[in-house]
């Protein structure tokens, strides 16, 4: 009797855990950086690895053969880049994104980058590509991208737009 006692209150005590540790539609299993609007933009001030792998549902890479397509769901730092200069802050986070997540064995010097919002997440965490919102695409190589940022810090303005060959921002 005390054994079957013991097992039903391990039981219970098992299924309340459970749906207590069970996401909830649109809550993500990861943690999400505070948006913040960060007023004095530096590029190596900026996290990076967090922005980039805090959710590694909010990117994805593809190897195209011909090129690497990366989509990137910036919705988590909306807040950064709803600014003035919203260009340059994009430009840099994507050449960051390429630098950081570009798989290795990928052959394509050609890199096709979508950043857009998804405002809302699907059960697990990804995001619910029916909502997409399209923030900007850009085209590069990913050879000249290098070229035009080898050992600058905080590149200029001039440097972001002989980086890409083409920007285009919604």
């Amino acid at each position: 009797m005390k054994k079957n006692i013991f097992l039903l209150m391990l039981f219970c005590a098992g299924t309340l855990r459970a749906q207590g540790t069970d996401p909830t539609p649109g809550a993500s299993h990861y943690t999400t950086p505070t948006p913040v609007v960060i007023q004095k933009w530096s590029m190596s001030a900026i996290p990076w690895d967090n922005w980039f792998k805090s959710n590694p549902y909010n990117i994805t890479v593809t190897d195209k053969t011909d090129y690497v397509h990366f989509m990137w769901n910036a919705w988590d730092f909306k807040a950064a880049f709803e600014v003035k200069d919203k260009k340059p802050r994009l430009s840099q986070s994507v050449l960051q994104l390429v630098l950081r997540l570009y798989p290795p064995d990928a052959k394509a010097d050609l890199v096709k980058v979508d950043v857009v919002y998804a405002p809302e997440d699907e059960y697990y965490g990804t995001p619910h590509w029916d909502s997409l919102q399209q923030v900007a695409h850009f085209e590069f190589l990913k050879s000249k991208a290098l070229k035009a940022f080898k050992g600058k810090k905080d590149p200029p303005p001039a440097a972001l737009q002989k980086a890409f060959d083409q920007a285009v921002f919604y």
